[in-house]
This record gives C-alpha cells, structure tokens and sequence, in this order.
C-alpha cells in the first residue's frame, strides 16, 4: 500500500521556486507583511511595512523580490496566513508591537520630564 503524498510546505514551495535562500527571506517578508496587515487593517504596500518594523524600505523592497521570486503564484502573502489559526497568532503579534511602541512613547516623555525636573533642582553650591 503506497502512502498518500502529504502537501508541500509553503518553505518547500519556496525552495523549488527561487532556492533556500530566497525562500527564507521570502518567508521573512511574509511575516512581516502579515502583521503589519493586522496592525493597520489593510493590505500594506513595501513602504509600511517597512514604517511599521522600522526598516529601510531599500531592504524590504529586496525582501518583496525574495518573495515574488519564491512564490510567483501569489501576488501577495495573505494566502500564507489565510487560515483563522494563523490570523489570531498574527494579531498577538501586532498587539504586542503597538504595546511596545506605547511603553517606548511613554519611556520617552518620562526622560524628558525628569531631564525638565534636573534644570529646577536646587544647586547645593556656596555662593
């Protein structure tokens, strides 16, 4: 009795198509394209998904050829992280970036106060 073929990764897809290096970088970019859709709510273009990582646009445009070379078939990674398992794991993710975009805002506004509060500091000098 032959064993059914089980389906191929989306790496595997990847790696017949554009090679093991293009495919992880491949599903690097779709990665990160993903939660950043789930951050802004809508598909994003090269340009915020780099806003949103704070990474040049220059490496993501290179990571969105990465991608189109390992998966010509889509024209975008949404089918990637179609399923509703995915989906959920992927606004934990985002959450968590807004939340640490929030707590470095709130670190930031801080130090300006208490750099503020060192100017009216009584100076303990004889005059």
């Amino acid at each position: 009795m032959a064993k059914a073929k089980r389906p191929p990764t989306w790496l595997e897809v990847g790696i017949q198509n554009g090679g093991m290096r293009a495919a992880v970088t491949a599903m690097s970019y779709a990665y990160t394209w993903a939660v950043t859709r789930e951050a802004l709510g809508h598909d994003p273009s090269a340009e915020e998904v780099a806003k949103w990582w704070g990474a040049s646009e220059r490496t993501t445009y290179r990571d969105q050829a990465a991608f189109r070379k390992a998966f010509p078939m889509l024209e975008d990674p949404g089918r990637i992280y179609a399923s509703e398992e995915a989906r959920e794991a992927l606004a934990k993710h985002a959450a968590l970036g807004d939340r640490i975009d929030q707590w470095g805002r709130e670190r930031r506004e801080r130090r300006e106060q208490d750099g503020v509060k060192a100017f009216l500091l009584r100076a303990d000098v004889p005059t």
